[in-house]
């Protein structure tokens, strides 16, 4: 972003995702270190179903 002096919103389009999701990815970096290794374990889920919040609230 600041490298190329772009808005948040202009970073997502760039890359596909909204704002907010580039919000989300800002906050991570803002973990610590530790933290951000133990999510980094988790891996990818591209290849496995999520249980989505949304769908979540839809079976209440």
């Amino acid at each position: 972003m600041l490298r190329h002096n772009l808005t948040r919103v202009q970073l997502g389009r760039r890359h596909g995702v909204t704002s907010d999701r580039i919000t989300q990815w800002l906050c991570l970096l803002k973990l610590p270190e530790e933290k951000q290794r133990e999510i980094e374990a988790l891996g990818d889920n591209w290849d496995r179903r999520l249980v989505t919040e949304r769908e979540l609230r839809r079976e209440q």
